[in-house]
This record gives structure tokens, sequence and C-alpha cells, in this order.
């Protein structure tokens, strides 16, 4: 499919996804935040979106790395964390595991796959919530995770290219 971004080709998206207004699920909000004040490599942009949904294919297109962060209910202990290869995201989309919102974030990769909008390489980091009520902060589980995370995925970044 012909991408409306040619611009965007070759290059990283970190998308961070979330709420910071229910407790945990602005821990993608709050990654890409601490991610914009490191130096990253070159190509690489970071982004926040609330809730993506049905315009997550828009985010997508023409990059040819998506790196996605958030909240996710995963059955694992509050704070630990889980990297998504793209297989496992693409056999995962039909599953609302992936995310807290509505429509989810399954759903928006669902259509971003049928809309043949699918970045080369693409990466989910997860991390399991203690609390997405109502709130601000971030419980003191994620955060302890989130500051680990940003490490590996600035290591990570570097495997990409």
């Amino acid at each position: 499919m012909l991408s409306l971004n040619p611009d965007r080709d070759g290059k990283t998206l970190i998308l961070g996804v979330g709420n910071i207004l229910c407790r945990d699920d602005g821990l993608g909000i709050m990654a890409a935040q601490m991610l914009k004040e490191r130096e990253l490599p070159s190509g690489v942009s970071v982004e926040t979106i609330n809730t993506p949904g049905w315009g997550l294919p828009n985010w997508l297109d023409g990059w040819s790395s998506v790196v996605l962060i958030d909240a996710v209910r995963m059955g694992k202990n509050p704070g630990e964390w889980r990297k998504f290869s793209p297989h496992e995201v693409k056999m995962i989309t039909e599953d609302e595991i992936l995310s807290l919102h509505q429509p989810g974030l399954a759903a928006g990769l669902a259509l971003a796959e049928a809309l043949d909008i699918w970045p080369e390489k693409l990466s989910l980091y997860g991390v399991e919530p203690v609390s997405t009520e109502i709130g601000e902060g971030l419980s003191l589980e994620v955060t302890e995770t989130l500051l680990n995370l940003i490490n590996i995925i600035l290591d990570d970044l570097g495997k990409i290219k």
C-alpha cells in the first residue's frame, strides 16, 4: 500500500499509549515523556496517544518500525512487563487482553493489518497495572518497572536498525 507519509520510511516511532487520569494506565504516556528527555538515535520519534482504537492505523502508516508502550492486563504480577514480538502482536490482535482501551489496541492493530498498514517491525512493551481506577500517579510497582523499562527500550532501539 502506498503510504501517505513517505517521510517516515526507514524511521522508528515510539508510541506511548494510555490515560494519565487512570493511575497505571498512564504508564505509556509517562514512558514516552521520559524517553523524549533522553538522547535517542537518529530517525526515532516519540509521540503519545490516549486511546488509539480505530485511529491507530493513521499513527502506524509509513513508519518502518513502531514501538508501542502500554499498560496491559496479562495475568502477571503487578509491575511485571513483557515485550511482545511482531508475530505475537499479530497473533493476539483479536484478543482484547492487549489493552485497557475501547475500542482496544488489538482492534486498532487488526484494522491496520487489514488495511495493509503494518510496519516492517512492530513491538509492544506491556506492563501489568496495579490500578486503573480514576486518579493520578503510577503505583510503586509500575513506577519501579518504568525506570528499568526505559533503559531496556533504549538498549533495544540500538538493535532495531
